[in-house]
């Protein structure tokens, strides 16, 4: 049994309001949502995000439905295998619904949601999510010849797995706000019908700006050198 949840985006002002979005920029809408949903499920399934994330895995699979009724509207699912839930999740859904989660389906949409909403408030912070309740005490076992080797929990290991997924998200809002000021002068992102945000600027990576400071700070230094 899968739990299913959607990422709609939907970009207005500007070409979006005619329902208008350039494929190139559609690629880094899909590439980003990619990149949010999955490094989250993996994080999520197995405690860990790979170095290539993937739009499926033994554990959750994407899909693209994408719409353009209104204005231009991206809309994606991911559907998340049940029984992986930590007991973090399985006790939020308890608290949530005053009884066990009747089915593992339950504890796993509400602790997927859980995952993301304190992902993206982390984010909002510029910080790596703190919350420790989805750092892995056992590892999960991946295909065979699939995404590397399972890790073991330790301390060191889940601050940078926590770390790596804010790294992701600010990857991945990056390529999902290209279009603002190009096609578009805004968007709003909602996870499961719930409003996560309104951005109206372009989102740039953090290992962006930091390269370009540092270039612009040794493009300095050579002048002072000529």
């Amino acid at each position: 049994m899968m739990a299913s949840h959607t990422l709609r985006l939907v970009y207005d002002g500007l070409g979006a309001t005619r329902h208008v979005m350039p494929p190139s920029l559609e690629r880094q809408i899909t590439a980003g949502a990619q990149e949010f949903l999955g490094a989250h499920a993996y994080f999520f399934t197995e405690g860990r995000i790979p170095q290539s994330v993937q739009d499926h895995s033994r554990y959750f699979q994407l899909h693209d439905l994408r719409q353009r009724d209104g204005s231009w509207e991206a809309f994606y699912v991911v559907d998340v295998a049940s029984g992986l839930a930590s007991e973090f999740a399985k006790e939020y859904a308890k608290e949530l619904t005053k009884e066990l989660a009747r089915d593992a389906a339950t504890a796993t949409k509400l602790g997927f949601a859980y995952l993301i909403y304190h992902s993206y408030k982390a984010w909002k912070s510029r910080k790596p999510l703190s919350d420790q309740a989805f750092d892995r005490i056992e590892p999960v076992l991946p295909f065979s010849g699939g995404n590397g080797q399972p890790i073991f929990d330790n301390g060191m290991e889940a601050e940078r797995q926590r770390r790596l997924l804010f790294e992701r998200t600010d990857a991945s809002i990056a390529k999902m706000t290209a279009p603002i000021g190009r096609a578009a002068a805004h968007v709003d992102v909602w996870f499961d019908d719930e409003h996560l945000d309104h951005i109206e600027r372009r989102i740039y990576p953090e290992a962006e700006i930091t390269s370009a400071v540092i270039q612009l700070r040794e493009a300095r230094v050579r002048r002072r050198l000529v």
